[in-house]
C-alpha cells in the first residue's frame, strides 16, 4: 500500500520520518510531502497543494497528524480521486459541512499568542521543558525542532467551505492524546474505527513501529 503522511503545519516532515522508515520497511510506500515552505505563506490552500498525493496505480492511504486533521478532506478532495481511506492521527477532525477555519474554538489563543500577526515556533507555545517531555530522544527532537517554521496567524482565520460529502470517505482515527478526546468520539459517531495508543501527542515520533503497524492494521 501507499501511505501519504501529512504533517501539521506547526512541524515539519521529521515528525513522520520514523513511521514512514518503518512502513518502507513492512514493505509499503511512504510519502512525507514538507510543508514547511507552504505553511510559513499563511494561505491553507498553498498546504493543501503542497500536501496533494502523487499519482499512484495503488490508491494511497492519506494521514494526517495534529493539525493536518482538518486539511485531510481538501487534500483528499484535491487528488480528483477517492482515497482508500483517511486517518486521522491525534488530529482534529473537521465539520462534515459548512464553513469552517484551521483555527476553530481555539482561535482566541493563537491571537494571543501571535506577534505582528506570526504565531511563535511550536516548541515556545508550551513552556521550557515541554518538548523534552514530549520526545525524549534528544537526537529525534533536535531534528524536529530544526524545522518548526513561524506560521502566520491567518492559516488559522482564513475561512474554507467543506468538501461536499467528506464524510462519506472511509475514515479511521488514532487517540494517542486525550487533548484529542473529542474527535475520537466524533470519528466514533461517523462510524469510523478507533484506535487508542495512550502516550503523548507526538508519539508518532517516539513509538514508530507501533503507530506504522496500527496504520497498516486500519487499512486491512
Amino acid at each position: 500500500m501507499m501511505f501519504v503522511l501529512v504533517h501539521s503545519p506547526l512541524v515539519g516532515p521529521a515528525t513522520w520520518r520514523w513511521v514512514a522508515e518503518v512502513l518502507r520497511r513492512l514493505g509499503h510506500e511512504a510519502v512525507v510531502p514538507d510543508l514547511t515552505v507552504a505553511a510559513t505563506a499563511g494561505d491553507p490552500h498553498a498546504v493543501i497543494r503542497a500536501a496533494r498525493p502523487p499519482t499512484a496505480t495503488d490508491t494511497p492511504v492519506i494521514v494526517g497528524h495534529s493539525g493536518a486533521g482538518f486539511l485531510l478532506p481538501w487534500i483528499a478532495a484535491s487528488a480528483g480521486w477517492s482515497p482508500r481511506r483517511l486517518v486521522f492521527v491525534d488530529a482534529g477532525v473537521p465539520p462534515c459541512e459548512g464553513d469552517a477555519t484551521a483555527g476553530a474554538n481555539v482561535l482566541d489563543g493563537l491571537r494571543g499568542l501571535a506577534v505582528d500577526g506570526i504565531l511563535p515556533i511550536w516548541s515556545r507555545w508550551w513552556g521550557e521543558g515541554a518538548m523534552e517531555t514530549l520526545v525524549a530522544d534528544e537526537a529525534r527532537r533536535n531534528d524536529v525542532d530544526a524545522e518548526l517554521p513561524e506560521v502566520p496567524l491567518a492559516f488559522y482565520e482564513t475561512p474554507m467551505t467543506i468538501p461536499a460529502g467528506w464524510c462519506g470517505t472511509p475514515g479511521a482515527f488514532v487517540l494517542l492524546s486525550e487533548a484529542y478526546r473529542q474527535d475520537a468520539t466524533t470519528a466514533t459517531a461517523l462510524g469510523w474505527r478507533v484506535v487508542e495508543l495512550p502516550g503523548g501527542h507526538l508519539d508518532i515520533v517516539n513509538h514508530p513501529e507501533a503507530i506504522a503497524r496500527t496504520l497498516v492494521d486500519l487499512v486491512d
